[in-house]
């Protein structure tokens, strides 16, 4: 498992597409945190903490993860490399499990600018406030969440088509919906329990609570069981091409 994690992280920096799209990412986070008048701004916001980075996160990695994991299983199944993974001493969950380390590899190394731009807003922000290191530490936890599920998605798509741009497509568009769509379902609904099993289904209103600071189990057993629900898909999808 440890070598396809490997294997993954390698084949995305060996072409300069893996560069290009961490450059993308790195510069439209500065751009969007630092520079642009928007409401994710930093200094147009006036508070001392990362709240509106990690407002901005799920709309970042809507496009980095499905960039970034189109290829993983598309370009296998492809090329026909994937009898060969298959063909390894390694079950199909090992499969999937590795190459989702590997993209987690790659999103835990784009999430590290976040600790720059602390070290920044401790520098720069007045005495009497106070850098809220709860927030910051739910945000970034459920920002990994996030990536997790995102990440997991991506791989399913990826094994439903041989085209990455189809790939590509796909995962926004689940991630999307995965992401807002039930929320903005539920808000169709007037009865307060239909409201929350609907917006409960969503990812967002999970995110949003880690990103108060508040660590509750319900809303980490949400996020290992929606990576667990994709997995499987995503090694269902491979059994039946094994077939």
């Amino acid at each position: 498992m440890l070598a396809i994690a490997k294997r993954e992280i390698l084949s995305f920096f060996t072409t300069p597409m893996g560069y290009i799209i961490l450059a993308v990412f790195f510069t439209l986070n500065g751009l969007f945190f630092w520079v642009f008048s928007n409401d994710f701004n930093l200094i147009g916001s006036g508070f001392a903490d990362l709240n509106l980075y990690y407002e901005l996160m799920p709309w970042l990695f809507l496009f980095l993860i499905p960039a970034i994991g189109m290829k993983s299983l598309a370009e296998e199944i492809k090329l026909g490399t994937i009898g060969l993974l298959m063909a390894k001493p390694i079950s199909l969950w090992e499969l999937i499990l590795g190459k989702l380390f590997g993209l987690l590899f790659l999103i835990l190394s784009s999430l590290l600018l976040s600790f720059v731009y602390v070290l920044a807003i401790l520098q720069l922000k007045l005495d009497q406030d106070v850098f809220d290191w709860g927030a910051f530490n739910g945000s970034f936890l459920g920002s990994l969440f996030l990536a997790g599920v995102f990440c997991s998605i991506t791989l399913w798509c990826s094994s439903l088509a041989k085209n990455q741009v189809v790939a590509f497509l796909l995962s926004i568009l689940f991630c999307l919906l995965h992401f807002y769509g039930w929320g903005e379902l539920a808000l169709y609904f007037s009865d307060n329990r239909i409201y929350g099993f609907f917006n409960s289904i969503g990812i967002q209103s999970h995110y949003n609570q880690m990103s108060k600071g508040v660590f509750a189990s319900s809303d980490i057993t949400y996020f290992l069981g929606q990576m667990f629900m994709f997995n499987y898909l995503s090694v269902f999808q491979l059994k039946k091409i094994k077939q």
